[in-house]
C-alpha cells in the first residue's frame, strides 16, 4: 500500500521509566534513539504537509515509543505541527506525567494541542497522587477526551509482538497502519510501517533521503506475532 498518513512523529525515543511491560528501556540497543531534533521534525512536517495536500492527513500524534514531554522542544513542535495540520484534524500525544505541570498543560494548549492522553504505568501505584494531580490539571483546562486514560498493560495487555516478557490477552486489532497507509516517523527521521517497532526492523526509508511518493508500505517479521493483523 502507498503512504497516505504520518500517523505518528516520534519526539522522543527516551523514557524516564523503565516498565516491565514496555520495550523503551533497551530499544537503544537496536537503534539510534534520543530526542527528535528540530531539523528532523521540520523535515517529519513536510511529510505532513505532503499527505494534507492531498486530504489523507487525517490526525497527527507526538509520540512513539517514549515520552514526548522530555522533548526540550515539545511546546514549539505542537505550535508548528498545528500550523501545518488543518483544523479540523486532532493533535495529541500520550504522556505517563511524570513530568507534566500546569504550566506546561497551558503552553502545549496554546500551542494547539487537541488532547494528551495518560498512559498509566507501574509508578503510579506507588504515587497514585501524581496521577491525579495530573488528570486533573488536563481536565480543568479541557485536554482530556472520554477513555483518555489507559490502562492497557492490564486491562488489554500485549507482549509487543514478542518484544517484551507480558502477557497476550489474546484480544486482536486490525493493523491501521497497513490497511490505512500509515507511517511513525520515528526520532532520527527513520520511517517505519508500525507504532510499536521499537527496535527499528520495519524500517523502509528516511524523511531526508526518501520521498514520500515513492514509500510502500508491508508486512515484516514483527506482523506474524503482532496483537494487530491485517
Amino acid at each position: 500500500m502507498k503512504l497516505l498518513t504520518i500517523n505518528s512523529i516520534e519526539t522522543s525515543s527516551i523514557c524516564d521509566n523503565k516498565c516491565d511491560y514496555c520495550p523503551a528501556k533497551e530499544q537503544g540497543k537496536h537503534r539510534d534513539t534520543g530526542y527528535m531534533s528540530m531539523d528532523v521534525f521540520r523535515k517529519a512536517l513536510e511529510w505532513v504537509e505532503w499527505c494534507a495536500r492531498r486530504g489523507t492527513q487525517q490526525e497527527l500524534n507526538l509520540f512513539g515509543v517514549g515520552e514526548p514531554t522530555l522533548n526540550p522542544n515539545i511546546v514549539q513542535m505542537c505550535r508548528l505541527g498545528r500550523h501545518i495540520l488543518p483544523d479540523s484534524r486532532e493533535l495529541h500525544f500520550n504522556t505517563n506525567g511524570n513530568t507534566m505541570t500546569e504550566e506546561l498543560a497551558l503552553d502545549l494548549k496554546s500551542a494547539g494541542i487537541t488532547h494528551i492522553d495518560v498512559t498509566l504505568h507501574v509508578g503510579y501505584a506507588k504515587n497514585p497522587k501524581n496521577v491525579s494531580k495530573v488528570i486533573q490539571i488536563l481536565n480543568e483546562h479541557g485536554m482530556m477526551r472520554p477513555g483518555g486514560i489507559s490502562v492497557d498493560p492490564i486491562i488489554r495487555p500485549n507482549n509487543w509482538a514478542g518484544q517484551v516478557d507480558w502477557p497476550d490477552s489474546g484480544i486482536r486489532f486490525q493493523c491501521p497502519f497497513l490497511t490505512k497507509g500509515q507511517v511513525m516517523i520515528m526520532s532520527n527521521g527513520d520511517i517505519t510501517t508500525c507504532c510499536i517497532d521499537a527496535f527499528g526492523r520495519g524500517i523502509i526509508g528516511n524523511v531526508f533521503d526518501s520521498k514520500p511518493e515513492d514509500i510502500e508500505l508491508e508486512p515484516f517479521d514483527l506482523c506474524e506475532t503482532c496483537h494487530s493483523r491485517i
